[in-house]
């Protein structure tokens, strides 16, 4: 059996990416300053891997 790949565009990654910040009410910016500065809930932790895969996919990590 063969590896599922799955081939996202830059736009659907961005858009997922304002997505989960929509729904945390943050801005990026805010939301890696939320980060340093204070424990994470469930949702954020799952909110910020899923940000820092994204940073990856697009090059920006």
């Amino acid at each position: 059996m063969s590896a599922r790949v799955v081939t996202e565009t830059r736009e659907k990654l961005e858009a997922r990416r304002t997505e989960i910040l929509a729904s945390l009410g943050l801005t990026l910016e805010e939301f890696r300053s939320l980060v340093e500065t204070r424990t994470l809930t469930g949702e954020e932790w799952e909110a910020l891997e899923e940000l820092d895969e994204i940073a990856f996919l697009l090059g920006e990590a």
